[in-house]
């Protein structure tokens, strides 16, 4: 008995039962795994390690405030990952565009664990959201993505399951038939099923392919014995019928709705009343005391113009219950349009329901007071078929927007219900989704609003990945072959290679979410004035000498994408020097500092291509605007860069190639061309030379966009 009593007193003073003691009293504490092994293993490394949990929390803070995330690294409040560390790790998830396939597999393994199978009904809601038109360089696909207006988004949300996951995105492509029903296709084989798509009604080539003016929907690609109903978002319809209201006019029958028109009222006035702007002015003049019965209702409302017509709320507070029983309490002859009013503002409600109880019976979900809710959208329907507006003999697009709507609704919930649902929780069938996820987009950029093509997938990176980290694992255990089935066609022919987790360590740190930080740090404070020095701050800082891009097999080497496409042969390709004088004076002189750029940035390596000594004649600008620290390029190097921009030239045309890796690519026709020189340093020469084309044709967008602005407000100007 004693021996073994010393022997567990013995114990308890070994390191490991300290640690152990530690080990406890730092999980009740609520210290992460990562934060215990530093703590215990303090001298054994200084590298940290993270673990999946502090990946997938960084991301979601990181997603939702970046100052509040950098505030808790600065002071140490948690321990996390840096948000270069964040990007490196995501950069797994490859953001191309079309079809996103990985979401879809992981929608798929969620739909095994659904209850209900009212839960694998959905809905397409897509929309478009305008972009910065400039050129980008994609680093981690090595493509170049060139000048987009918009960008096409889709998002799948459950109809009765409160799940919604962006499924596609692509630039410049309008959603078409074909596209449309590619995408349900995939939809429809992950298990789930298709009941209706939302829009709004400036698709209109899809409604013209689908023929949605003449009927409300459309058969499944898929199972022909189920529809596909279409829904106009009835958020952008009651800005429209907002918009016609103040702007042109009404006319409302003065008996009860009947189900077809009569006279035209803009003929024979008679059985009608207009409803304007004018009704509305009356009640805000006859309401004018500091007490008021409306008191959200403003001449802001009446007034409203740009984009302030694209709130909502102005226009749903202008169509109110309390406007329409104050016009009718105020006005006892404006009861035709004070009920008009209050058949709009029930309507709304019907279609915005985002709850399945709420304060009014109407705005609760479709099917708790199923007959109260009916009757308020066919009461809808009939003021539809008979309205007229002013000096229009022809029937609005958004009216029919409105009768598909309608129909939609009646046609889908009668299914549903059919099936066993009890409710429908309307606002699931509106764009409200779509636009928070542009919002977002948007806010994610800062002082950048309004992002780019590239800007815009890594935005798109970071937003999926944060709100499903599951992604990451599942991008590891996916089939590649799968994924390469499906590669996506960003330059308009060449396709876009997945890179695996195996590769990511040759990828530079700097290459990560922000465009921002893919650009080089200035390293001489005397290039300030010049503007090449502009041009070269596009390029990363240590890329050169982290990457190899030559370490492929030599047949990969541009045979295919070179010697065919631009019939080029090497015994044929030496120029003279006479022949290389493709640039004025001002040309040679910007080529001679970036020369210069490169003989500093490879000094130490090749000490042959400048030196701070100016040597013959050819670099008069470099020596107006050093003051010792600029490099001049030796008159061997300067020669040799003339035929390399020359080559250039002929390998991008007036713009980029939209070859993959355009940069490794033609470094390789100059190795193959010039192959005494050193890889590194034809490398280099085409990067640099590059990106000074792709700022460029960046300023060129901006002037000729500057200038069609300026030309348009001329036009207005003479018409006023």
């Amino acid at each position: 008995m004693v021996k073994d009593m010393k022997k567990k007193i013995s114990s308890k003073n070994t390191k490991v039962y300290e640690k152990n003691l530690v080990k406890a009293y730092l999980v009740r504490n609520g210290f992460s795994k990562s934060e215990i092994f530093r703590i215990l293993n303090s001298k054994a490394t200084r590298r940290k390690c993270y673990t999946k949990l502090d990946f997938y929390q960084g991301l979601v803070l990181n997603s939702q405030c970046r100052r509040s995330y950098r505030f808790l690294l600065k002071q140490k409040i948690c321990s996390l990952p840096h948000p270069r560390t964040l990007a490196k790790w995501i950069g797994k998830f490859q953001c191309t565009t079309g079809i996103q396939l990985s979401m879809l597999q992981l929608l798929k393994q969620k739909s095994l664990f659904f209850e209900k199978e009212s839960d694998r009904n959905v809905s397409l809601i897509f929309d478009e959201m305008d972009i910065k038109r400039s050129y980008s360089y994609d680093s981690r696909n090595k493509i170049v993505l060139f000048p987009s207006k918009h960008v096409q988004v889709v998002i799948l949300r459950g109809i009765s399951c409160s799940y919604k996951q962006p499924i596609y995105w692509d630039f410049d492509k309008s959603m078409t038939k074909q596209r449309l029903f590619s995408i349900i296709k995939e939809v429809e084989s992950c298990g789930l099923r298709v009941r209706g798509i939302v829009c709004d009604l400036g698709n209109h080539g899809l409604i013209s392919e689908l023929k949605l003016f003449k009927q409300y929907s459309f058969s499944n690609p898929v199972d022909s014995k189920r529809n596909v109903y279409f829904f106009p978002d009835a958020v952008h319809l009651i800005r429209l019928l907002r918009n016609h209201v103040l702007d042109k006019g009404v006319f409302l029958p003065k008996d009860s709705y009947n189900s077809h028109r009569r006279s035209n009222p803009n003929n024979d006035p008679s059985d009608y009343v207009l409803l304007s702007k004018d009704d509305f002015k009356q009640v805000l003049n006859k309401d004018a005391s500091e007490l008021k019965m409306v008191h959200k209702v403003t001449n802001f409302h009446l007034e409203v113009s740009g984009q302030s017509r694209q709130r909502t709320k102005y226009a749903v507070q202008l169509f109110s219950h309390s406007v329409a029983k104050c016009m009718e309490h105020l006005f006892k002859e404006k009861k035709v349009q004070a009920e008009a009013l209050q058949t709009i503002d029930s309507w709304f409600d019907v279609m915005n329901s985002r709850r399945k109880f709420a304060k009014k019976k109407v705005a609760c979900a479709l099917g708790i007071h199923e007959g109260l809710q009916m009757e308020c959208l066919r009461k809808m329907e009939r003021l539809v078929n008979n309205w007229i507006f002013k000096d229009t003999n022809r029937e609005l697009p958004f009216e029919k927007g409105l009768k598909m709507s309608l129909k939609s609704t009646f046609a889908l919930y009668d299914e549903l219900k059919l099936e066993g649902m009890d409710y429908l929780l309307t606002s699931k069938l509106n764009q409200d989704c779509v636009e928070s996820l542009f919002f977002q987009i948007r806010f994610i950029g800062g002082s950048n609003p309004k992002p780019d093509s590239f800007d815009c997938l890594n935005r798109l990176r970071v937003l999926v990945t944060s709100k499903n980290p599951g992604l990451l694992d599942l991008i590891d255990e996916y089939d590649v072959d799968q994924i390469d089935e499906h590669q996506v066609n960003l330059t308009g022919g060449q396709k876009v290679d997945i890179i695996g987790e195996h590769q990511l360590d040759t990828i530079d740190e700097h290459q990560a979410v922000q465009t921002d930080e893919l650009q080089m740090e200035h390293t001489d404070e005397q290039q300030v004035d010049h503007i090449v020095a502009h041009h070269v701050d596009q390029i990363e800082e240590n890329q050169v000498e982290k990457i190899d891009i030559y370490q492929v097999d030599q047949d990969e080497i541009v045979s295919q994408t070179i010697f065919e496409d631009n019939d080029f042969e090497v015994d044929n390709c030496c120029i003279d020097t006479d022949e290389a004088s493709h640039l004025s004076y001002s040309g040679e002189q910007g080529l001679s500092y970036v020369c210069g750029f490169i003989a500093r940035k490879l000094n130490k390596k090749f000490p042959f291509l400048g030196s701070q000594e100016m040597t013959d004649s050819s670099s008069k600008w470099v020596a107006v605007l050093s003051y010792g620290g600029l490099y001049y390029p030796s008159a061997e190097f300067f020669q040799v860069c003339k035929k390399f921009d020359k080559e250039f030239l002929q390998f991008h045309g007036e713009t980029l190639s939209n070859c993959y890796d355009p940069i490794g690519t033609f470094s390789k026709k100059l190795s193959c061309v010039f192959p005494s020189w050193d890889k590194e340093i034809i490398y280099l020469f085409s990067k640099t030379r590059f990106f000074i084309r792709l700022k460029h044709l960046n300023k060129e967008l901006n002037v000729t966009a500057t200038s069609n602005e300026s030309r348009s407000k001329k036009q207005i100007a003479n018409h006023l």
